[in-house]
């Protein structure tokens, strides 16, 4: 029921019941013991349809001291927490849950009213069968603080109504009447425990949650990774490295950068993943089996706010997924749809794709030097006076080749093909023999001393691997070297 109905239908609760007051000081006589003495009147629309409404409870929730109530999904003990002021169930102690869901059903057990009287119990022709009571959908038992208490249960749905209207009963009355029944009463766990996977790690000390989620060291396991492949963030303001300008790096098995959208992609997918479902509490190992858990396809272990946190997941579907936390007990559903990229993790979807990369303004020269080309460039630089940009120091760059000046554009041409290189196999062994071709890259001294060497040796008819910093890690095209080898002899 929506909240808006179920407003309306509280305030016309609130007015039968004053106007029931009245009538009782009115005609001076006192309410029965059984329910059957309810209020109720008759609107136009009733009198049509040759039927009576009227108020079933109207007790304040502040009265309520327990409340237990028992579907075909589970059985709830609810009482308030004085801690928190909120309504908390026994059995979802410990858990993150939704606690206004379960408001709903403490204020609604004691704000009720019927739209009409379907029939009496004490009718020689009636049968609970007919109404659902042979298998009650939901039993509610509400124990006020001064002792007293009653049970009112609900049927089979009403033909004739909207679909959230039941035949309802209570304990010492006679009566079977029409009732509006929010859904919360037939929910199980599933609706109650909050879809918050990360609840527990995004808590300050006064309880309330963190307004922004940081996520740090990443470590992926499973079916598509061999060992552990670790990431870590990356903050390198040195314009020297090739890892320059990437937000992760992978560190194990390789050291290479992270494709900066697949980076993005998981760091967003890690801050803010929400279930769509709780599908299992307390799983049985036979459960994990079942939803693909007890042999996780993926292992996700990330640090979150500082803490470590590990994930395990199923094998997606074209559908779903299926995550746990460890050392957590709530079986968790994922919509592959509402991800970015942890339905498809794997090594070639998270390495950077290019083998060979240079940051342009940090170069002072680069000398390239295979069987048929011998090239020197060097990139000279000066402080442009009339350029504005703040506290930042803003040059002006030229280029000479073997001596000879060339525009600086042509440079960056070969600059770019230089970085727009493609990997073509990951995790090669160690070549033999001489490099095939060196380059030699030097930088200006206020950014890096030392040069780096980069080292490519002829593997195949169609291959050259990649050594850098003294370790082979990928492979790349014979066809993307011919022409990078072209390009620089000939600009």
């Amino acid at each position: 029921m929506n909240r808006k109905k179920r407003n309306l239908l509280l305030l016309l609760a609130a007015t039968l019941a004053v106007a029931g007051i009245f009538w009782l000081l009115a005609s001076g006589e006192a309410p029965e013991e059984e329910h059957d003495a309810h209020d109720y009147s008759v609107s136009e629309s009733d009198e049509e349809y040759g039927r009576q409404s009227g108020v079933l409870f109207n007790y304040s929730s502040d009265e309520i001291k327990t409340l237990t109530f028992t579907n075909s999904q589970a059985k709830y003990t609810a009482y308030l927490n004085k801690k928190t002021g909120s309504v908390a169930f026994r059995e979802l102690e410990g858990y993150p849950v939704n606690a206004d869901f379960m408001k709903t059903v403490w204020s609604d057990s004691v704000q009720m009213i019927y739209q009409d009287i379907a029939a009496s119990t004490r009718d020689k022709n009636y049968k609970p069968a007919d109404y659902g009571f042979d298998k009650p959908s939901v039993t509610v038992k509400v124990t006020f603080k001064n002792g007293s208490s009653y049970t009112f249960k609900a049927g089979s749905k009403t033909p004739g109504y909207e679909n959230d209207v039941y035949y309802v009963t209570v304990s010492g009355d006679s009566h079977v009447y029409v009732c509006t029944l929010d859904s919360a009463f037939f929910m199980g766990d599933s609706y109650y425990l909050s879809d918050d996977i990360f609840s527990d790690y995004d808590s300050e000390k006064d309880g309330r949650q963190k307004s922004k989620i940081q996520i740090g060291e990443i470590t992926l396991s499973g079916d598509e990774f061999k060992g552990d492949f670790k990431m870590k963030p990356s903050t390198t303001a040195d314009m020297s490295s090739p890892f320059y300008g990437f937000s992760y790096m992978v560190t194990s098995p390789v050291r290479w950068p992270v494709k900066p959208s697949a980076a993005s992609m998981l760091v967003y997918d890690l801050q803010y993943l929400m279930a769509d479902d709780v599908a299992v509490l307390k799983p049985s190992g036979k459960q994990l089996k079942a939803y693909g858990l007890d042999k996780p396809y993926l292992t996700v272990s990330f640090k979150r706010n500082g803490k470590k946190a590990v994930m395990y997941c199923s094998r997606p579907d074209s559908e779903k997924m299926y995550v746990i936390l460890k050392d957590h007990d709530i079986l968790y559903e994922l919509n592959v749809n509402s991800l970015s990229i942890l339905h498809q993790l794997t090594p070639e979807n998270l390495y950077s794709i290019n083998a060979v990369s240079a940051t342009m303004e940090a170069l002072r020269s680069v000398r390239i030097t295979s069987e048929g080309v011998k090239c020197d460039i060097v990139i000279d630089r000066e402080e442009n006076q009339n350029a504005i940009a703040g506290d930042d120091v803003i040059y002006t760059y030229s280029v000479t080749k073997n001596g000879e000046s060339k525009k600086y554009s042509s440079f960056t041409k070969l600059m770019k093909q230089l970085n727009g290189s493609s990997i073509n196999r990951w995790n090669v062994k160690k070549p033999t023999g001489k490099p095939a071709v060196t380059l030699k890259l030097s930088f200006y001294d206020n950014i890096r001393s030392e040069p780096e060497i980069i080292r490519l040796y002829r593997c195949s008819d169609r291959e050259y691997a990649v050594v850098r910093e003294g370790l082979p890690v990928n492979t790349v095209s014979a066809t993307w070297v011919k022409q990078f080898l072209d390009d620089a002899d000939s600009f």
